[in-house]
C-alpha cells in the first residue's frame, strides 16, 4: 500500500513539473498588430476571443496620418471612431496593454463582468503627437497597461475625446495567463518535495522497530 502511495506522489511531482516547464514555454501575451485588415475595416468580432466597438483600422500610407499618428509597428493601427473603444474578452484575463498616440487626454478603464472598476491607466500628457504639436517632452507611441492580479479583467474602455477621432492604438497586448513560476523555484519545490518522499512515515518506523 505505500509503496503504491509513494509511487503516485512521484507521478504527481513528475507531472507538476512537466506542466510548470510547458507552462513557461506557452508563457506571454498575445500581440494584436491590425496589421492584416484592409484600410478603413471596422473592427467588431474579427479576432477569436475578443471584440471591438467603436474601433476602425487606418493604414500606414493610406488613411492614417502617419506624420502626426505613427504605426509602432509596420502599418495597422486602430482608432477610436466616434467615442471611445470598448474591447470585450470572452474569457477574463490578467492584463492588457498598448502603445497609443493621442490628442486628447487618455484614460485606460478595466472592468470585471459585473462592471466593477479594477484598474486605471492615464497619459501622461494631454497630446502626445509626433508632428510638433505634442505637450513638451512627449512622444508618440506612449505604453499603457491594466493589470487585475487575479485575472478578472472582462472589458476595457479607451476614452480620449468624447467624440471620437482623438487616438490610435497599435499593438494591443492580452496576456491571459497566470505567472509561471521561475525554473529556479519550480527546482526548489520539486526538490522539497522528492525530499518529504524520502522520509519514512511514523507506520514505516513502528513497524521497523
Amino acid at each position: 500500500m505505500e509503496l503504491l502511495i509513494r509511487q503516485t506522489m512521484i507521478a504527481a511531482v513528475a507531472a507538476f513539473i512537466a506542466a510548470a516547464a510547458t507552462g513557461s514555454a506557452r508563457a506571454g501575451p498575445i500581440v494584436y498588430d491590425f496589421d492584416s485588415f484592409t484600410d478603413g475595416t471596422v473592427l467588431s468580432s474579427q479576432y477569436a476571443g475578443l471584440s471591438f466597438s467603436q474601433a476602425t483600422v487606418l493604414m500606414a500610407k493610406g488613411s492614417l496620418n502617419d506624420l502626426a499618428y505613427p504605426a509602432h509597428s509596420s502599418d495597422g493601427v486602430v482608432f477610436d471612431s466616434g467615442g471611445p473603444i470598448t474591447i470585450t474578452f470572452f474569457s477574463p484575463v490578467f492584463r492588457v496593454g498598448g502603445y497609443f498616440t493621442y490628442s486628447s487626454g487618455l484614460t485606460v478603464t478595466a472592468y470585471d463582468v459585473d462592471g466593477v472598476l479594477l484598474d486605471t491607466g492615464i497619459g501622461a500628457y494631454g497630446i502626445n503627437l509626433a508632428d510638433g504639436s505634442g505637450d513638451p517632452d512627449s512622444s508618440s507611441n506612449e505604453f499603457l497597461q491594466v493589470d487585475s492580479a487575479d485575472g478578472r479583467i472582462s472589458y476595457i474602455t479607451l476614452t480620449a475625446h468624447a467624440d471620437g477621432n482623438s487616438f490610435v492604438l497599435d499593438d494591443l497586448s492580452v496576456d491571459a495567463t497566470v505567472a509561471i513560476p521561475e525554473p529556479s523555484t519550480i527546482a526548489l519545490i520539486s526538490v522539497g518535495l522528492f525530499a518529504a518522499l524520502r522520509r519514512r512515515s511514523p507506520l514505516e518506523f513502528k513497524r521497523n522497530m
